[in-house]
């Protein structure tokens, strides 16, 4: 499947985190009460209680994991909406009057502009956004998703569960509120905003192939891409220029490649 180097990045960020959350997820449970600091770690550490230093070892991984990858993914939305190819409109950044929205509204008004995703996974996908609000501006956050939100991932909640790994609506929500974090429900949420990162790219990827390949050149804003095609007219230059495109836009078919290279090398 072909993907924007844009996704990869993300996907890499998200994968990376998952794995180290889950990695020390499975370190914690050999945990023991005569568990020693090896010699090798010049560190002090010490516990007088194995069984509460691993829940709260767990909950720091697992709210780490929450900003890291809702992070990652606004970086991927920045991108990919300041990138000169996204055509899609540019209102998810202010309101009406014309002010600065917060990283969660923005996100979900573009995706709402995805007309591929689904309504649950918008909310879902908001949901941990405000998750991770919760964990960043402890005890003074409030964020939440609304009333009509909720009652509407309730009315899906069954086809939810069948879905996606046996995720209850209904355990979520009650954590959320309670400030409860659970592996179940942050891995079953971070798999959601990697399936609405895939459909942005899909229609980012539309996006640009429905473009004459002479806006396409004009759309590519890259220091990389830039510096070859200030090189004087060689074969290395065409070499060059025909590897960087099948990397970074190995979605585009070879005629328009090859079209793109010969236009940048008359």
């Amino acid at each position: 499947m072909h993907q924007t180097t844009y996704l990869n990045n993300f996907l890499n960020e998200v994968g990376h985190s998952v794995h180290c959350m889950n990695t020390i997820a499975v370190a914690l449970s050999h945990l023991e009460e005569d568990t020693k600091v090896p010699d090798k770690l010049n560190i002090s550490w010490e516990s007088n209680n194995i069984e509460k230093s691993s829940i709260n070892s767990r909950r720091f991984a697992i709210k780490s994991s929450i900003v890291y990858s809702i992070e990652s993914f606004y970086e991927y939305l920045t991108k990919v909406s300041k990138d000169p190819s996204w055509l899609k409109s540019k209102k998810a950044f202010t309101d009406t009057n014309g002010k600065q929205l917060s990283k969660a509204e923005r996100t979900v008004r573009l995706l709402k502009d995805i007309p591929t995703l689904q309504q649950e996974w918008i909310i879902l996908v908001e949901l941990l956004c405000h998750w991770r609000n919760r964990v960043v501006h402890a005890g003074s956050s409030n964020a939440s998703i609304s009333k009509a939100s909720q009652q509407y991932l309730r009315s899906k909640e069954k086809q939810i569960y069948d879905n996606y790994h046996h995720f209850s609506v209904s355990i979520a929500l009650e954590n959320f509120n309670h400030n409860k974090f659970t592996l179940k429900d942050v891995t079953t949420l971070i798999t959601i905003v990697i399936k609405c990162a895939r459909k942005i790219d899909e229609e980012f990827i539309l996006a640009i192939k429905s473009k004459p390949y002479t806006e396409i050149i004009d759309s590519i804003d890259n220091k990389d891409f830039d510096v070859i095609k200030k090189q004087n007219e060689s074969a290395k230059k065409i070499r060059q220029l025909e590897k960087w495109l099948s990397i970074n836009y190995n979605y585009l078919s070879k005629d328009t490649i090859k079209n793109i290279v010969d236009t940048l090398s008359k």
